[in-house]
């Protein structure tokens, strides 16, 4: 098993983009291969918010082929070339990636 998780972190009151992102990575998920589960999580302290999507899957290879969909990657190009003119939103939120492969316990 493969464990993806990433964590959405910022403002309160940018709340609404993060969420917005949540979702469409939830719809882009929808009967996808290998993916055997989808939470979302979410913590608030003071005038931060964080959300934390894992997705479990059932290999490495499964995640990197649903990962690497053309419409994925031309999303983080398009980011990449506004970034770089700088007509891009500035970020409004913190992306953190955390990756988990899994091991039988009487491996260890």
């Amino acid at each position: 098993m493969f464990i993806n998780q990433a964590n959405f972190e910022g403002d309160k009151f940018n709340e609404d983009k993060i969420i917005e992102k949540i979702k469409n990575t939830i719809d882009q998920t929808k009967d996808v291969q290998g993916l055997l589960a989808l939470e979302c999580w979410k913590k608030k302290r003071n005038e931060l918010v964080e959300y934390v999507l894992v997705t479990k899957w059932t290999t490495k290879k499964e995640f990197i082929t649903w990962l690497s969909r053309e419409e994925h990657v031309n999303e983080h190009k398009e980011m990449n070339k506004q970034e770089k003119q700088g007509i891009s939103e500035n970020r409004i939120f913190k992306k953190t990636i955390f990756q988990y492969e899994g091991v039988e316990v009487t491996e260890l």
